[in-house]
């Protein structure tokens, strides 16, 4: 399937854009019926109320199997080749750097970690991330590249600039690697994420040794907790978008 249509799907059965498209044709029933009907208008409006709640957006992130922090006597034990870490997109607009893209939040997240973990076990490491729709910038490899030598002086060993999405990470990032000989990697990503990502790296024969950032916090509900935020919709959708993923790649990545 198209890239493009795939992310044109995901776009819109994802919380925000599902639950706005169900408000507008509630909208238009409630009004062809002549005010009958509120009740469909009622449900999309109190679910997007629920998903932007942070005591709800926490709970839904505690529901799927989470990895925990690395564990660094498995590290001393299993003798891991290199650090692997995936890239969670870029900015396209950056003026106040001269530059036309940067690494996003998500993205400088993971490069944090990894040369935190690179400095402290001493492996090196593989960037992967590639152009997703397909055009000619620099990739986000290479953007990532630039940023753990620039930023946190840690060199990159390898570049996968290829993939598209967490099955292509794992695909090319085992080609570049087999090259050298690597099997055994540390995986870096987000806590919500690495799931997703370990099968995959572990469908195409690579061992792995889950090293997951930004891991949910623990429940301390507070009155904050049942206050609409936009960082908790955030979440939710986060949440709902990698239930979805992981639906679709046991349907496509037997």
């Amino acid at each position: 399937m198209d890239i493009w249509l795939i992310y044109i799907i995901k776009t819109l059965v994802l919380p925000i854009a599902s639950l706005l498209i169900c408000c507008f044709f509630a909208c238009f029933y409630v009004i062809k019926n002549k005010g009958k009907g509120g009740v469909f208008l009622l449900i999309p409006l109190i679910c997007l109320f629920l998903l932007s709640l942070p005591a709800v957006s926490l709970f839904l992130a505690k529901i799927p199997k989470q990895y925990l922090a690395l564990d660094y006597s498995v590290v001393d034990k299993a003798k891991p080749q290199a650090i692997v870490v995936l890239g969670g997109g870029f900015n396209s607009y950056a003026p106040e750097y001269g530059v036309d893209r940067v690494v996003n939040t998500r993205t400088l997240i993971r490069l944090r970690y990894t040369a935190y973990l690179a400095k402290k076990i001493g492996l090196p490491v593989l960037v992967s991330g590639g152009s997703v729709f397909g055009d000619t910038s620099k990739s986000e490899a290479s953007l990532m590249a630039s940023v753990l030598a620039d930023e946190f002086n840690i060199p990159v060993r390898w570049l996968e600039s290829k993939s598209r999405n967490t099955a292509e990470n794992a695909l090319y990032s085992k080609r570049v690697l087999e090259q050298d000989s690597v099997n055994h990697v540390v995986l870096i990503t987000h806590a919500m994420h690495m799931n997703r990502a370990v099968k995959q790296f572990e469908r195409v024969g690579l061992n792995v040794i889950p090293a997951p950032t930004s891991l949910p916090s623990g429940f301390k509900l507070d009155i904050f907790s049942f206050l609409p935020s936009a960082s908790a919709l955030e979440m939710s959708s986060i949440v709902v978008h990698e239930w979805l993923g992981r639906l679709w790649y046991s349907l496509r990545y037997i």
